[in-house]
């Protein structure tokens, strides 16, 4: 899944949230999305500078059809559709929240975990959804490819790998059928997360402003964004950020567990040389130890590699569990 889709993708989740009770699972009418609160998406996901912007559904949907045409602009004049192409991926959209949702209904699993967690069953509530796994790795690829044509040559070029990223993302909360999360949920990992939103709301800003204009306008053009040098640091220090923020919760396990999670997924990407390059420019700019006896404090600007996308949608569950 490229971080295009991985943005089309948070985006229908945050409809789905925003929708609340509107019932999928009984229309695909893309009318739906008539009814979408634009100025709670606003608040929610966007960075302040932009939350008190004018911007409509309309503007957005004026965003992908653009998006659409200037990745096709190499292909002969008008034979490219961006409207329909932009149609299609709100299709998509809606598509992919029904299916997610028919495998996991949330409020389902807030009853049965509420009911499990005395037992100490919740590995047994994860099993039964972790078996759905195949399914669920299904519907993030249909709602891919329906993206696919939208995408630029160099997204396009990144979407495989970042589309294994999304695949082992799924596998780390599953693992062993879940146990992960049922550990995470066990030790407060929802709380953990609930409390530390507005933190992880600066993070996403501070690491990620540079992508967004300072001001909204239906001309501006979406930013292409790769899994480039850049991207790779940036997101390095994503996480860096939001495991400092998570450290500082009741218990330490919350923290671990996202911090093996990030862990985990980077190993599918190219970042670690970037990574590393950084780190180790970072350790020659230091200044030479101090003498023995002398003090003085200095915080080092730790960088590291996660995906937005992943903490936002887990900030988005704890909420609905909450």
């Amino acid at each position: 899944m490229s971080s295009w889709s991985l943005c089309a993708l948070l985006l229908a989740c945050a409809v789905h949230a925003v929708l609340g009770s509107v019932d999928l699972a009984a229309s695909l009418d893309p009318s739906l999305l008539e009814n979408v609160d634009v100025d709670q998406l606003k608040a929610s996901y966007l960075p302040p500078g932009l939350q008190n912007a004018n911007v409509t559904l309309a503007d957005f949907q004026k965003l992908l059809q653009s998006k659409c045409e200037k990745a096709n602009a190499n292909l002969p004049k008008g034979s490219v559709n961006g409207t329909a192409l932009g149609k299609s991926i709100e299709e998509a959209g809606l598509q992919l929240v029904e299916c997610l949702a028919g495998l996991a209904n949330v409020t389902e699993i807030q009853a049965e975990i509420e009911e499990a967690s005395p037992k100490g069953d919740l590995d047994v509530v994860f099993e039964k959804y972790c078996l759905r796994l195949p399914q669920a790795k299904s519907c993030l690829k249909n709602f891919n490819d329906a993206l696919l044509p939208c995408l630029t040559t160099d997204e396009k070029a990144h979407n495989a790998v970042l589309q294994r990223i999304a695949d082992k993302l799924l596998e780390f909360i599953c693992y062993k059928n879940g146990d992960q999360i049922a550990l995470f949920i066990a030790e407060e990992g929802p709380e953990c997360l609930q409390q530390s939103r507005d933190g992880i709301a600066s993070c996403l800003n501070s690491s990620f402003a540079g992508y967004l204009p300072k001001a909204f306008s239906p001309e501006w053009d979406l930013p292409q964004l790769v899994l480039g040098p850049k991207q790779c640091v940036d997101l390095y220090a994503f996480e860096t950020c939001t495991v400092t923020l998570l450290e500082k919760c009741r218990t330490i396990t919350p923290s671990n567990i996202v911090e093996s999670m990030f862990r985990y997924v980077r190993k599918e990407s190219s970042c670690q040389p970037h990574i590393d390059r950084v780190k180790q420019q970072h350790r020659r700019a230091l200044p030479l130890p101090l003498t023995s006896g002398s003090s003085a404090s200095s915080v080092s600007p730790h960088l590291t590699w996660t995906s937005a996308a992943s903490l936002l949608m887990a900030t988005l569950l704890s909420r609905r569990l909450s």
